[in-house]
C-alpha cells in the first residue's frame, strides 16, 4: 500500500507564525491552515508565512484580493457573495445553480445570457474553499461563510450600505424561492423573509395569509405579522378614533385571515385560531379588533369600511352603530396578539404597508 507522505512546517516556519501577532487568535490560525492546505507549492510555503498580515481583517483581505485575481468572472463572484450574504442562513447547494443563473441573467437579453452550469459552480467552489462551510437547517445541508468575521467584511466590500441594491436582492431571493425552489418546505420558510427585508410589507401579509405559506413556523408567522401591525394607540370611546373592525359579508364568505383558519375564528392580527372564536363576547381568549382613523372608515359609525376589500358599506338600520349591520362580520384579535400590543390599552390592529 502506498503511503501518503504528510507535510508539516519546518521549526523555522513554525517560529513565522508564532512571531506573528494574529497567530494569538484560534480564528487566525484555522484560516491560515486552510489556506496553506491549499497553497500547493511547498516550497514556497516559507514565503507564504511571511506574507501573512497580523490583523484577520488584513488576512481576510489579502486572501479575498488574491481571489478575485485568479476568478474568470469577477461578476460571477461578487454575485455568489451577495446571495449569500442576503441569505441569511445559507443556500441550499441544490439550489446555487438555478439561482446563480437566474440573478446574472435577470437583466439581460437572449444573446447576453451567462452560462451557469455544475462545472462553473464546482470551479468556483473550490477556489473559495477557504471561506465557506456547510451547516444543516429543518434536515436539509446548506453552504454558508466559515466565520461572522468575513461575512462583515463581504458585507462592506459588496454592498456599501447601498440599500436599493440590498431590497432589490431580497425582492429576488423571494421571487426565487416562491418560483424556482427545490425543496419546498425549506423555501417557504425563507419567503417572509427576504420579503420582510425587501420592505415589501403588502407581498408579506398577502403570502402570510395564504396558503402558500402552509410550511411557515406558527411562531415566525406571529412575530412577521405583529411586527407590521400599527403602532397607534386609540381613545378607551368607540368613535371615527376607534372603530371595530369589520369584514362585509362577501369577503367573510370568501376569504380566509390564514391559511389554516376561517375568518370568523381567527386572530385578525397574527391569523391563529382562536379557541371558542365563535362564542359570546364573554369568551376571555378574544378582544374586539378596533382600527384607528387612518385603517378604519371616514364616516364611521354611520358607515364602516371591510378590512379586506376596503369597500364602504351603507348605514346600518336600527341601532345607528357598526353593529347594527347584519350582514357583516365583527373581528378580534387573540388574547397573546391583545397583551403583546400592551393589552390596557386599545391599539389599533389595522397593517401598515409602508
Amino acid at each position: 500500500m502506498r503511503k501518503i507522505k504528510r507535510l508539516t512546517l519546518e521549526p523555522d516556519q513554525k517560529g513565522i507564525l508564532v512571531n506573528n501577532r494574529g497567530g494569538e487568535h484560534a480564528l487566525y490560525l484555522s484560516y491560515v491552515c486552510e489556506d496553506l492546505r491549499q497553497f500547493g507549492d511547498y516550497s514556497l510555503v516559507t514565503k507564504r508565512l511571511a506574507k501573512y498580515p497580523e490583523s484577520i481583517e488584513d488576512l481576510l483581505n489579502l486572501l479575498l484580493n488574491e481571489v478575485y485575481t485568479v476568478v474568470d468572472s469577477k461578476p460571477l463572484l461578487d454575485a455568489f457573495f451577495k446571495l449569500l450574504i442576503i441569505s441569511n442562513v445559507g443556500i441550499l447547494e441544490a439550489d446555487i445553480v438555478n439561482m446563480l443563473q437566474q440573478y446574472m441573467n435577470k437583466t439581460g437579453g437572449e444573446n447576453d445570457k451567462t452560462p451557469i452550469d455544475r462545472m462553473v459552480w464546482s470551479t468556483l467552489r473550490r477556489q473559495l474553499k477557504t471561506f465557506l462551510d456547510t451547516t444543516w437547517i429543518y434536515g436539509h445541508q446548506l453552504i454558508i461563510y466559515r466565520h461572522a468575521s468575513l461575512e462583515q467584511i463581504l458585507q462592506k466590500r459588496c454592498f456599501k450600505d447601498n440599500t436599493d441594491e440590498l431590497r432589490s436582492m431580497h425582492s429576488f431571493m423571494a421571487d426565487f424561492y416562491l418560483r424556482s425552489q427545490t425543496i419546498k418546505d425549506f423555501s417557504v420558510r425563507r419567503v417572509p423573509y427576504h420579503y420582510e427585508k425587501a420592505n415589501m410589507y403588502s407581498e408579506l401579509i398577502k403570502y402570510l395569509r395564504s396558503s402558500q405559506s402552509r410550511g411557515v413556523d406558527r411562531l415566525d408567522r406571529q412575530a412577521y405579522l405583529r411586527r407590521r401591525r400599527c403602532t397607534k394607540l386609540l381613545p378607551f370611546t368607540d368613535d371615527i378614533f376607534n372603530q371595530r373592525a369589520f369584514l362585509c359579508n362577501i369577503c367573510a364568505m370568501q376569504f380566509k385571515l390564514g391559511p389554516f383558519t376561517m375568518a370568523k375564528s381567527s386572530c385578525l392580527i397574527c391569523t391563529n385560531m382562536i379557541l371558542g372564536g365563535n362564542m359570546s363576547q364573554g369568551n376571555p381568549f378574544k378582544r374586539e379588533a378596533r382600527l384607528c382613523q387612518k385603517h378604519g372608515s371616514g364616516g364611521y359609525p354611520h358607515s364602516i369600511q371591510c378590512v379586506v376589500c376596503r369597500q364602504p358599506r351603507p348605514k346600518p338600520s336600527g341601532t345607528g352603530t357598526a353593529a347594527g349591520f347584519p350582514e357583516s362580520v365583527a373581528l378580534n384579535i387573540c388574547f397573546d396578539c391583545w397583551i403583546s400590543g400592551g393589552g390596557s390599552r386599545p391599539r389599533c390592529c389595522g397593517m401598515e404597508f409602508e
